[in-house]
């Protein structure tokens, strides 16, 4: 990934938060909703502000969870750091593919962790994580599928493809991790398929290289996995972690006065999980333009109209916009400072 499309990237997002204000502009008008916003509940609001930040301690908590399978640690700065930055490059870069890359290069530039062990690590967090993930959406489906396929037309085919992507994704980091042969013949297809395209260029010698690191890996993986019983605290340290993701759009009910009841709690809990599997194929940076279409489309009759333009801002400002801002500023000296970082990025 180049640095100027990071600059691009930042660009867009924005663009959208332009296209945010336009948009209300036309159809809901500025005044109305800062007369919205003037009049809600500050308590529920700084609430939500807080179950963000909890949301990125257990970041740096499963991460380090992680690390010490490794015998390596972050300390709670860097652990901070490290996570507030995955979150930022994450968030401007398409399909959220910029965060671990750069999450590696700090834990082996500044904190003296082995790249093996900050890969290894990162590896056993994203799967927790997909794992997690799976989990909870099996749960929409079984219990929440007929509520929102009458609700949305296609959400048949558009739920099922982002379960069904979640699901391959968790087998396939599974296999890469445990599996050499799997793994060797992974990177030989895309190799292959990259010469065929002429991008890979890399000699006979440097291609051993890469796969003696790939085998070194593979027994790195493995060794983690033997340890069941941390992996399964960090399954479900993630499952927490992604259900207060979802509880922030519960939250903006409070902050909105309006009458919360266990169902409509439960809709809306499954409708933040529809919204987070539909928006993996917008392949931009934070599902911008996307996401917020799919949460009108979602939230519609959940969120009474008067509501919806101020819920979908509040969402966006606590779940894209907050971590961009806080990651920006952890981001500022090593962006301006490191020559080296401008080109791995």
């Amino acid at each position: 990934m180049k640095y100027k499309s990071n600059i691009l990237s930042i660009f867009l997002i924005i663009l959208s938060f332009l296209f945010l204000v336009i948009y209300i502009s036309f159809f809901d008008g500025i005044a109305n909703v800062l007369n919205i916003f003037s009049n809600c509940n500050k308590f529920w609001f700084l609430i939500g502000f807080f179950v963000m930040l909890s949301y990125w301690f257990l970041e740096y908590y499963i991460l380090n969870r992680s690390l010490r399978i490794f015998n390596s640690k972050l300390n709670f700065f860097n652990g901070i750091k490290n996570c507030m930055l995955g979150q930022f490059f994450n968030n401007i870069t398409p399909s959220a593919t910029g965060g671990q890359p750069f999450q590696v290069f700090y834990m082996s530039k500044f904190c003296k962790i082995n790249s093996f062990n900050a890969v290894g690590a990162l590896l056993l967090k994203f799967l927790s994580f997909q794992i997690a993930l799976t989990l909870l959406c099996s749960f929409v489906i079984f219990f929440k599928f007929n509520y929102f396929a009458n609700k949305i037309q296609g959400f048949v085919v558009l739920i099922i493809m982002g379960f069904l992507l979640n699901t391959v994704i968790a087998i396939i980091l599974i296999l890469v991790g445990v599996n050499k042969k799997f793994t060797s013949f992974l990177i030989d297809f895309f190799i292959l398929l990259l010469r065929k395209l002429r991008i890979f260029k890399k000699s006979e010698e440097k291609l051993k290289e890469f796969k003696n690191e790939i085998e070194i890996f593979n027994e790195t993986v493995l060794k983690a996995f033997k340890n069941k019983k941390e992996f399964l605290i960090m399954i479900f340290f993630s499952l927490l972690q992604i259900l207060l993701f979802y509880i922030v759009n519960v939250l903006i009910v409070f902050v909105f006065k309006m009458n919360l009841t266990l169902n409509l709690m439960l809709n809306i809990i499954c409708g933040a999980a529809c919204v987070q599997m539909s928006s993996t194929f917008v392949p931009l940076p934070g599902a911008v333009g996307g996401a917020e279409f799919l949460f009108c489309v979602i939230y519609d009759g959940i969120f009474s109209a008067k509501y919806m333009t101020s819920a979908l801002l509040l969402w966006r400002i606590y779940t894209f916009y907050l971590p961009i801002i806080i990651g920006l500023i952890f981001s500022r000296g090593l962006l301006s400072s490191n020559s080296e970082l401008k080109k791995n990025i």
